[in-house]
């Protein structure tokens, strides 16, 4: 029990700011994730830098 990941992102300017929090409570979130790169990494040659070529951008 518990988190496993937070994220949170606040944007804010005078008087007030916006906030968008993103928590994980299982490692479970996390699967879609690794198995699209683990079916994918190894038709992608060379140094890829960021996920947009492994989802499709």
């Amino acid at each position: 029990p518990g988190l496993m990941a937070h994220q949170e992102v606040i944007f804010g300017t005078t008087g007030q700011t916006l906030t968008i929090r993103h928590d994980s409570i299982s490692r479970e979130s996390f699967l879609p994730g690794i198995f699209l790169a683990v079916r994918n990494v190894a038709k992608m040659p060379g140094f890829t830098y960021g996920i947009n070529k492994l989802l499709g951008f």
